[in-house]
C-alpha cells in the first residue's frame, strides 16, 4: 500500500520541521515553496493562503491534473500579491508535459520552465502576458520577444538566440545561469536594465558592463575562472550600489575597486583575505 503525504510528514520529525502546512495532496515548506502530489481541494487552497507564504508552485510527481485543480490554483493561489511562480520541467516525468494548460491559467505572472521542444514558448506567448520568465533546456529562445510586459528574465542552461533578448527594453534584471557567453554587447541596449547576475557560468569579456542600463545590482556566483582583469570595468559603472561575490576561486581582494560606497558582499571565496 502506497503510503500518503500526510503520513509521511507527520512520521518524520525532519520533514515536519521544514513543512508550514500540507495534507495528503500537497506539501508547502518554510520556503513558500508548494509542492503538489494529488489534486487540490478547496480546504487545500484554504490552508495555503493562510500561510501567506507561498512563493513557487510546482508539482512533485506525476498525475493527471484535473482542470478543477488548474482552475484553484489560478483563481486562488495565483492571485497572491506575492504573485508566486509557477515552476514546471517538461521532461516527461512531470505531471504537466504540455504547456496547453496555461489557458486555464490566466492569471500566471511568473514562470519557470524548464523545457526541451521549441513550439512550447509559442504557448507562453498564447496564453501569458508575464512579468517574470525562467526559460532553460537547449532551446531557442527568439519568439520570448512577444512578452511585451517582461521586467525580469532567468535564462539557464544551453539556450540558443540569448542575443534576441537586447530587444526588450522593458528588461529590468537578467540572471543567466549555467551558459557560456563571449561578450555582453547584445544587452548594450537595455536601457532600463537594473540588476546583472552570473551563476555557474564561465568567465567572459565583461567589457561592456558601463555600457549596459542602470545596473544597481551585480553578483558572480560559482562564475569559472573568474579573475580581477575580468573585474575591472566595474569601476565604470556609474550606477553601481550593490556587488556581491559568492564562491569565487580567484578573488583575493577589493583592492582593485575604486568606488568604496558600493556595499559589497563576499561569501564562500576561501582565497579572499579580508
Amino acid at each position: 500500500m502506497e503510503i500518503s503525504t500526510k503520513e509521511i510528514i507527520e512520521g518524520s520529525p525532519a520533514i515536519k520541521a521544514g513543512t508550514i502546512a500540507y495534507s495528503d495532496n500537497f506539501i508547502l515548506t518554510v520556503g513558500g515553496v508548494l509542492n503538489i502530489y494529488n489534486d487540490l481541494t478547496d480546504s487545500d487552497c484554504k490552508s495555503i493562503q493562510s500561510t501567506n507564504k507561498l512563493s513557487q508552485i510546482q508539482f512533485a510527481k506525476s498525475f493527471k491534473v484535473a482542470d478543477r485543480t488548474f482552475g484553484l490554483i489560478n483563481n486562488h493561489l495565483l492571485t497572491s500579491d506575492k504573485s508566486p511562480t509557477l515552476s514546471f520541467t517538461l521532461n516527461g516525468y512531470d505531471a504537466v508535459d504540455d504547456l496547453t494548460c496555461l489557458s486555464q491559467l490566466s492569471n500566471v505572472k511568473s514562470l519557470t520552465v524548464d523545457m526541451f521542444k521549441n513550439n512550447q514558448i509559442d504557448k507562453i506567448n498564447q496564453y501569458t502576458s508575464l512579468t517574470k520568465l525562467g526559460l532553460g533546456g537547449g532551446i531557442s529562445i527568439k519568439s520570448v520577444t512577444e512578452q511585451k510586459k517582461l521586467e525580469e528574465l532567468f535564462l539557464f542552461e544551453k539556450l540558443k538566440d540569448i542575443e534576441s533578448i537586447g530587444s526588450m527594453t522593458n528588461l529590468k534584471k537578467i540572471t543567466f545561469s549555467k551558459m557560456t557567453i563571449k561578450n555582453l554587447d547584445f544587452l548594450t541596449s537595455l536601457i532600463n536594465l537594473k540588476e546583472l547576475h552570473f551563476m555557474l557560468g564561465s568567465a567572459t569579456n565583461y567589457d561592456k558592463l558601463p555600457d549596459i542600463g542602470k545596473i544597481e545590482k551585480l553578483s558572480f556566483t560559482w562564475v569559472r575562472q573568474l579573475t580581477v582583469q575580468h573585474l575591472l570595468p566595474i569601476n565604470e559603472m556609474k550606477f553601481l550600489k550593490e556587488l556581491k561575490f559568492d564562491t569565487q576561486a580567484h578573488l583575493t581582494d577589493l583592492d582593485w575597486l575604486t568606488n568604496r560606497t558600493i556595499k559589497t558582499e563576499v561569501i564562500n571565496c576561501k582565497t579572499f583575505r579580508r
